[in-house]
């Protein structure tokens, strides 16, 4: 039996679906959205769920716990973060000019290294929640040491908090969590069109595939390690329940 933090959940949860952060890496990439015409202070990165660090803009910024920020270059020439420019919108990839002095212009050179999630901590954190009821918790974390916006401290049956999770059930929360964060990837990939331009390509339809494997090897490996902690304890995770019904005979009894 162990007590388990809500930042392990979500790392460990992150790490099954290899979306740790700063483990995507857009470099020296170009361009970004937005007219480049010496007084457009807005531009916005082709990504969405942008990676900051937990000291840095915006102030919700203590759900990203990584080290760097969007490096932007401007005609080769590294700018920096909070003074020149900042992430205003960490979610959407919106990047907003703060020194005047170098707004690109037509003609320069604009392009930006950035890191990026598919997941927010807040949506691990549903999905986590989601595969903690599905092994008879209501909750998968003993204590939230994260400022992750949206989710509560909800009381289970009986009214407390559980102090302690069994080891093999919580493998099989951070598999299960991981397997329906997946299966969401893969719709939000399923949503989209295959497209080529040149001799590149961008397939949502592979992609959406490939995440629904992923989740369909992880919700097995998941249920298969409830149900094997269950039938450890001598007992099945659902009662066997046996339904017996009554047919009357069709006739009329006599008066």
């Amino acid at each position: 039996m162990s007590q388990y933090p809500q930042s392990q959940g979500i790392l460990r949860c992150r790490n099954e679906l290899d979306d740790m952060y700063g483990g995507k890496q857009a470099f020296r990439f170009s361009p970004l959205q937005g007219p480049q015409n010496g007084t457009n202070t807005i531009f916005q990165l082709p990504q969405s769920r942008i990676t900051i660090p937990a000291s840095g803009n915006p102030p919700n910024s203590a759900n990203w716990l990584t080290e760097t920020f969007p490096q932007i270059y401007l005609d080769d020439a590294p700018l920096v973060f909070g003074t020149d420019y900042e992430l205003s919108n960490a979610f959407q990839g919106v990047i907003t000019w703060l020194n005047s002095a170098n707004i690109p212009n037509q003609g320069n050179k604009l392009d930006c290294t950035f890191q990026w999630t598919w997941f927010t901590d807040t949506e691990i954190d549903n999905h986590l929640d989601h595969a903690a009821n599905e092994v008879g918790f209501s909750v998968y974390c003993t204590s939230y040491d994260l400022n992750v916006p949206g989710p509560t401290v909800a009381a289970p049956v009986g009214g407390t908090i559980p102090s302690d999770i069994p080891d093999a059930l919580y493998s099989a929360i951070i598999m299960l969590g991981a397997a329906f964060a997946a299966r969401a990837l893969a719709l939000r990939f399923g949503t989209r069109y295959d497209t080529s331009s040149g001799d590149q390509s961008f397939s949502p339809s592979a992609m959406a595939e490939r995440y629904t494997d992923l989740a369909d090897k992880l919700e097995k490996q998941g249920y298969t390690a409830r149900d094997d902690y269950y039938k450890g304890q001598g007992a099945q995770y659902y009662p066997s329940v046996v339904q017996a019904g009554y047919v009357l005979p069709n006739w009329t009894p006599p008066r």
